[in-house]
């Protein structure tokens, strides 16, 4: 059975940017495609402004809406994949989280106009990672140029690293280098989990190695207590044995997939937002542990989800009950 990847379209450049890249995953998964779009229908207090509707306005709307959509579906059906179309009143978010029910993929903008319309991280795109049913990638608005920002975050090397990849900013810097990488967070001493089974399928499809990126976050204990040398050396190699565990793992499910490793202690939100500058795909996790965890969508994944550079796929991860597996 065929998988099916829905798209939140509003007509804005980066909805365009998004279904270009959901043709091309759908063209990869041999998937299709289902747009959804969302309208409202203004209302007016008639008690202080003396406007009136016409009685089919709400049609006209609906109208405008379905041709876009239309619009659209003749791009997805040019590039041979299957499609079929969702209008329906309301929300956005609402209609996208609705349609997720029955959907393998979310695939949205950034940012965007009209019922999709919100702040730096769009509302749409805040609301789906944290809701959708289904796995949720948000594609960056000015993706796929991939520009570097004019003040890149500065980020030490990692602390331990299965290979020496880095690369000299202009300054003269050094920071990490994941050109040609599908990137995931994967907490520095799991050696499973959810992410990191997702982050291998994408590296499969595309082909391309997997990069886990795992933080130990020493620099955020208390002052009152800083851990010696010995200890942050006994923790980086534990995180180093829980890395080795994890490609050990995948090697043997996906033995096709290269997968390398990096430790970092440094703050997780400046890690991942650079790492993005030059990865293919970040994957994250919806919620997570130490600097993974905050509210319904972790702190660090609405900071990355709102200043990444390349597009980021948000697997939705369970809080874990004690005595219980989820």
């Amino acid at each position: 059975m065929s998988h099916t990847i829905i798209v939140g379209v509003d007509g804005s450049a980066n909805s365009q940017c998004a279904l270009q890249w959901a043709i091309k995953h759908a063209q990869l998964t041999s998937s299709e495609i289902r747009l959804v779009a969302a309208y409202t229908v203004p209302g007016v207090n008639m008690s202080q402004a003396d406007i009136v509707y016409p009685a089919d306005f709400d049609v006209a709307i609906k109208r405008s809406v379905q041709q876009l959509v239309d619009d659209s579906a003749r791009t997805v059906t040019d590039a041979s994949v299957p499609v079929s179309t969702v209008v329906s009143p309301g929300d956005a978010s609402g209609a996208l989280v609705d349609n997720s029910k029955n959907a393998d993929l979310a695939v949205i903008g950034a940012r965007g106009r009209g019922g999709f319309a919100g702040r730096l991280l769009g509302s749409v795109a805040l609301a789906m990672p944290a809701h959708a049913h289904c796995p949720t990638v948000v594609i960056p608005s000015t993706w796929p140029e991939h520009p570097l920002p004019e003040r890149p975050l500065p980020i030490d090397l990692p602390v331990r690293s299965s290979s020496a990849q880095t690369s000299a900013a202009e300054s003269g810097d050094r920071r990490p280098d994941f050109t040609g990488e599908i990137v995931a967070a994967i907490d520095p001493f799991e050696s499973d989990g959810p992410v990191l089974r997702e982050a291998a399928v994408q590296a499969r499809i595309y082909g391309l190695p997997l990069h886990l990126i795992g933080i130990t976050a020493a620099h955020v204990l208390s002052p009152e207590w800083m851990p010696s040398e010995t200890h942050l050396e006994k923790m980086y190699d534990e995180a180093v044995t829980s890395r080795e565990e994890a490609a050990k793992s995948l090697a043997e499910e996906f033995p096709e997939v290269e997968v390398r490793w990096s430790i970092f202690d440094a703050p997780a939100t400046e890690v991942l937002i650079s790492a993005t500058y030059t990865a293919e795909l970040m994957i994250i996790g919806s919620r997570g542990r130490g600097g993974f965890a905050s509210t319904i969508l972790g702190s660090t994944s609405q900071a990355v989800l709102s200043h990444s550079a390349c597009p980021t796929r948000v697997v939705r991860v369970l809080r874990r009950k004690g005595g219980r597996k989820r």
